[in-house]
């Protein structure tokens, strides 16, 4: 017993000194612009990325226990959910741009896995999926994203990485288990999920995920129930991985994503105009097989390829607004294919360079089947059109790095798009556009602790199908066949400042400054006449300033981010209504590490905005609070135990984000715990 108590002792001590060194050589673990960025070329942290970028790992997806999609991304500067407040209802926004009110939309380019996901339907959301399947997203700002990623992101990406079997394997453990379960209290929400995780032999990996969620309507600040925003879900991945040869580097993997929701909900999930019942399963798989290869460590060879296969769909049934119809269908199915290869390439002394090119296809089929009470199908509402669109880009970004100082990063990319309508479209027009997107973004370290950096981006953004075809009785068959793509032009100038042991040894300052200016001509919008749907109008501008800032000490974090937008049509000098209100996020934590506990204390808040053409856009400014505590014991018996709890809206608020069609979520209790096996 005393040799057993002796031997406790000494690893406790051993834990306790491990975690102290730990902690003083991570005094940053809890900031962001440390973290490295995987989604701008070669790896790099994001406060040496030319480019306003946030990456949301792990621990802060689950801090966040966001129960949407839009609950996740919130909190990044200069992005806004644009609509809905349901996991059906939400679009995007980023620096003013994104989805359209009950209109078209592709302005920001949504990824899970490289795969690209678009979907469009009147009245609802842009983009469904389950927070609980990633274990990091990126959120690039900004039009010069385009040119690795797809062409037409104005606004920017947004990338979401699933889950490995690797996250939850520790050291040679062949098998792994993870449960975990939550609960909130506003919308009496909860949420159960298990991963299985393992790996049979050295050279696969396999993980199966699954997650259930069902969160009732919320209450407002003032105890009113926003109806809808519930959030109701199944969802499971399943992924693998197989390395060839005994080279980690030189792989085949693969996965399957589905999210399943299953409800009746009100009509209209984007504008809370409507209050029509509607019985809705919406449906979303993705599927990815991917090949990876850097020949042995070769310079000139480091491929990868992938092709998948994506489809949303809605169904609607007991939809007592549509009469004689008893079925209705909107989908989207996708096949995708993507290959690129990385070459390192010697300039000369000083120099380190490298090449990315590669090639995209993508083939989508539009349909939107009705059933009538007869058994009758008819094709395509006018302002759902059914048709196919194709797709296809060639991209070449370089990277010359000299003496670890200067960084310049050229690119083009081109672009052909195709649209082709379907049935039920009384024209049989097809529609080509092309276009080519160049940029360039320079970066240079005056010093260890300042750099400086800009960039200049064209990105053209060809119309989709919703644009070109839709139609009303007031239009008649006047498509919008003529429509021009948009052309954006974006100027970016920003800092950085790096600085250590400021106020005390081993602490860490970091803050990134950038302005921006979006020229976008030709700006596609819902037209005011009756002559076509959809129209081009002129120059919109979109100006603005985003700061990170963030700093951390041996235990103490503080973190800070700032935006402000501006836009306006160039042609009347009349605001924009899909600018957000000038917003701020603060965080202020402290960290045990030897307890494993870390608590923090969060600030949102919004200017009032005024901003806008139309008086009944106004919002009022708020100022609302929240707490986070996590224990995650390094060590004992309660080892792989996660413990979470949050309080969001402590004071009750009642208040509405500007972009947001309903009032936010009043107080509300959020509590998880997950244990490894």
């Amino acid at each position: 017993m005393l040799g057993a108590s002796l031997m406790l002792m000494a690893s406790v001590a051993e834990a306790r000194q491990t975690t102290e060194n730990e902690a003083s050589k991570t005094a940053a673990a809890k900031l962001s612009l440390g973290k490295v960025v995987v989604s701008a070329g070669t790896e790099k942290v994001a406060i040496d990325t030319p480019q306003a970028v946030t990456t949301l790992d792990q621990d802060d997806i689950d801090d966040a226990q966001a129960s949407t999609i839009g609950e996740l991304l919130e909190s990044a500067p200069g992005v806004s959910v644009q609509g809905g407040v349901s996991a059906l209802g939400q679009g995007f926004n980023i620096r003013g741009l994104g989805t359209g009110l009950a209109d078209s939309d592709s302005r920001i380019l949504m990824q899970v896995d490289g795969v690209a996901k678009f979907y469009e339907q009147y009245r609802m959301g842009s983009f469904f999926s389950e927070p609980e399947l990633y274990k990091r997203v990126e959120i690039l700002r900004g039009p010069a994203s385009s040119t690795l990623y797809g062409a037409g992101a104005l606004a920017g990406v947004v990338n979401f990485t699933t889950k490995d079997a690797s996250d939850f394997l520790r050291g040679d453990d062949r098998f792994a288990v993870r449960l975990k379960a939550g609960y909130e209290s506003n919308g009496d929400g909860r949420t159960a999920s298990v991963i299985l995780a393992g790996k049979p032999t050295d050279s696969l990996e396999l993980l199966a995920a699954y997650n259930d969620r069902d969160v009732g309507h919320y209450k407002d600040g003032d105890g009113e129930t926003v109806t809808p925003s519930n959030a109701i879900s199944t969802s499971y991945l399943l992924k693998a991985r197989q390395t060839l040869g005994g080279n980690k580097h030189h792989a085949l993997w693969g996965s399957y994503e589905r999210w399943v929701s299953d409800s009746t909900q009100m009509y209209d999930q984007a504008e809370g105009f409507g209050t029509t019942p509607v019985r809705r399963k919406v449906d979303d798989k993705t599927a990815v097989l991917g090949y990876e290869n850097d020949f042995n460590g070769s310079k000139l060879l480091d491929l990868r390829a992938q092709g998948s296969y994506a489809m949303s769909k809605a169904e609607q049934r007991e939809t007592t607004f549509l009469s004689g119809v008893t079925y209705s269908e909107f989908s989207y199915e996708t096949l995708q294919g993507r290959v690129e290869n990385r070459s390192e390439l010697t300039l000369g002394k000083d120099w380190k360079s490298y090449l990315f090119v590669g090639a995209q296809a993508y083939q989508q089929e539009r349909r939107n089947p009705r059933t009538t009470t007869s058994g009758t199908v008819n094709h395509g509402a006018t302002t759902h059109p059914e048709g196919d669109m194709s797709k296809y880009g060639l991209y070449a970004q370089a990277e010359l790095i000299w003496a670890d100082r200067l960084t310049i990063t050229p690119g083009v990319r081109i672009d052909w798009t195709r649209l082709e309508p379907g049935q039920g479209v009384t024209t049989t027009a097809k529609v080509k556009d092309n276009g080519v997107s160049p940029k360039i973004a320079v970066m240079y370290a005056l010093s260890d602790q300042v750099s400086l950096f800009g960039s200049i981006a064209h990105t053209v953004r060809m119309p989709v199908l919703d644009e070109i075809y839709s139609r009303t009785s007031a239009t008649a068959t006047n498509y919008s066949l003529n429509l021009k793509p948009e052309e954006s032009d974006n100027y970016e100038l920003g800092a950085t400042l790096s600085l250590e042991n400021l106020l005390r040894k081993n602490d860490v300052f970091r803050a990134k400054v950038t302005a921006f200016r979006n020229d976008v001509g030709n700006l596609i919008t819902r037209a005011s006449t009756t002559s076509a749907y959809y129209m081009n109008v002129g120059e919109s501008r979109f100006t603005g300033v985003e700061l990170e800032a963030e700093y951390a000490a041996r235990f103490f974090f503080a973190r800070l981010n700032l935006s402000t937008t501006e836009g306006k049509n160039q042609l009347t000098d009349a605001y924009l209504n899909t600018v957000p209100a000038d917003e701020a996020n603060m965080t202020v934590g402290y960290r045990w590490p030897l307890q494993g506990v870390t608590f923090a204390w969060k600030v949102e808040a919004a200017a009032d905005q005024d901003e806008v053409s139309t008086a009944s856009e106004r919002t009022p400014g708020y100022v609302v609070h929240g707490a986070t505590l996590s224990w995650k014991p390094p060590a004992g018996a309660l080892a792989g135990v996660d413990l979470r709890l949050a309080v969001d809206n402590i004071g009750d608020r009642r208040f509405r984000r500007h972009l947001s069609s309903f009032n936010a979520e009043g107080r509300s209790v959020k509590v998880s715990v997950a244990k490894a096996f």
